[in-house]
């Protein structure tokens, strides 16, 4: 029988070993994993871990009598690992057991097949938890932070565990490292957890660990290992992998045309309701364009949310594919039409783990894309401070990849980077938002200019790859000829009726509150986060008319007592909330 390989977990205080330990124990079995008892100069009583506890004087004389393969000292403590767990290797079971980093020397003279698995987490993680153990003083913790470790000896064998989410992710990952350095995973995890440890899959395994996925077959810690690994480490290989098998995963539409195109934003833009412009202006050129669209996550509104005031969104496929017949476009929610298992879990950690989903995301878009038979799309990539894409040459990167990606999937992808620092248009909030489409629709004068030349650009941009057409100059000079014409409004109100018009808002009884500029100055930036927060508190996007009325924007200069913009609720209690947080920040920086 092969010799077993030895476990040696090391990590500073506060990493959790101790509770990654017990968490695993769960899921391996006896037979093949043994877990040390350790002897310490330290009553049972104590707490912490199971322990054979001892006198000093008997730990003494044990060692003596080499009871002990391996002993230390720490915190005025003896500890020891019992000899007998080399008997354990001998018979071909794995040892795991709780060490200090400083015997890693001398225990790779006493046993063979050594593997160090260092249990970490951030400093402010591992400062907090030992903040709430409350054995030590803040500056005790500092100090302990702050030590020098050495280097392990030459050719030692060392996996890392990032011990930095809830417990039982933490889990994940140890059983992940353990498994697939002994290449023993069970079949069914095997994919999963050489991803979590940290390891390249090709596409054959993708496809096999996308599928069972999609089919409920994973969930919980695995499953949410698994994707924060993917938005840390994913190779350009990978992406291109994933977004080939997401799109085998449903069934792709066929439109009977050569040429079906979208237009997608990676959003997080207040108001922005771009695509909804652009649609009607691509359909009364004569190209299809069928758009789905998702409802507000974080924001408040999405685009499906601010269609949804002025038409049915909730679509069948049948009934999709029949407006798109009538019309050569539709706005509709994706929520029956691009569901996705995978896409659910993810949305859910990403918020609360503040997780970098960019790249994932190309993948998720391009493949969703393909699978509602487009063959020719254009993406906006909003870049601000407080988005999810923080500069221009990030923005630039991401649109390399999304049309890298989409080239690999057979899409003609174009990709442009746009300045999101401040709001487009002046309504934040689905009926508001819905009123600055038309506006720009219509013709109106009081049409918000940034809302039409951001629309202009993009529509000109997708009228381009029109073979008739040729250029964006003569793209763009079209947009504007259709808008002009009245053909874009006309397109738009077919799409409505196609849809499922909804009856008009009844304005009456919205309750609103004007917020005035504190000082005279000119608008520096205008914090689109804090305005989306103040409509998301007034009650949107459930609130059709709750939101922001915005009345002056980037670069504007105001005197004193000049309005900022206007609150505006159903519910006057959920307005009272909105303009509590607006007189703690307003969301305007004057300078």
């Amino acid at each position: 029988m092969a010799t077993g390989s030895f476990f040696f977990i090391v990590g500073p205080s506060g990493a959790g070993k101790d509770s990654i330990l017990d968490g695993a124990k769960g899921h391996l079995e006896p037979v093949h994993f043994v877990f040390a008892k350790r002897t310490i100069t330290r009553p049972a009583s104590s707490g912490g871990e199971a322990h054979e506890a001892c006198t000093q004087e008997d730990f003494d004389l044990r060692e003596q009598q080499g009871a002990f393969l391996l002993t230390w000292r720490a915190h005025n403590l003896s500890y020891g690992l019992p000899i007998s767990l080399l008997e354990a290797l001998r018979a071909g079971q794995h040892v795991l057991a709780n060490g200090s980093r400083s015997m890693v020397a001398a225990l790779k003279q006493r046993v063979p097949n050594l593997v160090v698995i260092e249990i970490n987490a951030p400093a402010d993680v591992l400062a907090q938890r030992l903040a709430q153990r409350g054995r030590e003083s803040a500056a005790d913790v500092a100090r302990r932070l702050s030590r020098t470790v050495e280097p392990y000896p030459t050719d030692t064998v060392v996996l890392r565990v990032t011990n930095d989410q809830t417990p039982a992710i933490g889990v994940s990952r140890f059983l992940a490292m353990l498994y697939t350095q002994l290449g023993q995973a069970p079949v069914a995890l095997a994919s999963l957890y050489k991803k979590i440890a940290g390891l390249a899959l090709s596409e054959p395994e993708y496809r096999s660990l996308l599928s069972a996925i999609n089919q409920k077959q994973h969930a919980g810690a695995d499953l949410e290992a698994f994707l924060i690994a993917c938005t840390q480490q994913l190779s350009d290989e990978e992406l291109i992998a994933v977004a080939r098998c997401r799109s085998a995963l449903m069934p792709r539409i066929s439109w009977g045309r050569d040429m079906v195109v979208d237009k997608h934003s990676l959003g997080g833009i207040p108001g922005s309701r771009v695509t909804m412009v652009v649609i009607p202006i691509i359909a009364a050129h004569g190209l299809l364009i069928p758009k789905t669209s998702s409802r507000a996550i974080t924001s408040a509104a999405g685009t499906a949310d601010a269609m949804e005031v002025l038409a049915k969104v909730d679509l069948t496929p049948e009934e999709l594919k029949k407006c798109v017949a009538q019309t050569n476009a539709c706005i509709a929610w994706n929520g029956k039409l691009n569901h996705s298992v995978i896409d659910d879990v993810m949305n859910a950690l990403t918020r609360p783990l503040a997780l970098d989903t960019r790249r994932w995301s190309v993948a998720s878009i391009l493949s969703k894309k393909y699978s509602a038979g487009a063959t020719h799309v254009v993406i906006d990539i909003p870049y601000s401070s407080a988005g999810k894409v923080k500069t221009k040459p990030e923005a630039d990167e991401l649109a390399q990849t999304f049309e890298k990606v989409g080239a690999a999937l057979g899409l003609v992808v174009k990709a442009f980077a746009t300045d999101g620092q401040a709001p487009i248009g002046r309504g934040i909030g689905p009926a508001l938002e819905a009123r600055d489409v038309l506006q720009v629709l219509e013709g109106d004068l009081n049409a918000p200019a940034d809302l039409l030349e951001k629309s202009l650009f993009f529509a000109g941009q997708i009228i381009a790859l029109d073979p008739a057409v040729g250029n964006v100059a003569k793209g763009r000079t079209r947009a504007l000829e259709l808008l002009s014409n009245g053909l874009a409004h006309a397109a738009m109100q077919k799409i409505i009726v196609a849809q499922g018009a909804q009856p008009a808002l009844d304005w009456l009884g919205v309750h609103k509150h004007e917020i005035r500029a504190p000082r005279n100055g000119h608008v520096q930036s205008i914090d689109g986060f804090i305005i989306s927060g103040l409509g998301r508190c007034a009650g949107a996007p459930a609130d059709q008319r709750a939101g922001v009325d915005l009345a002056c924007g980037l670069g504007a200069f105001v005197n004193q007592g000049d309005l900022l913009y206007v609150l505006q609720a159903s519910d006057p209690g959920r307005l009272s909330q909105a303009v509590a947080l607006a007189q703690k920040d307003c969301g305007y920086v004057l300078s």
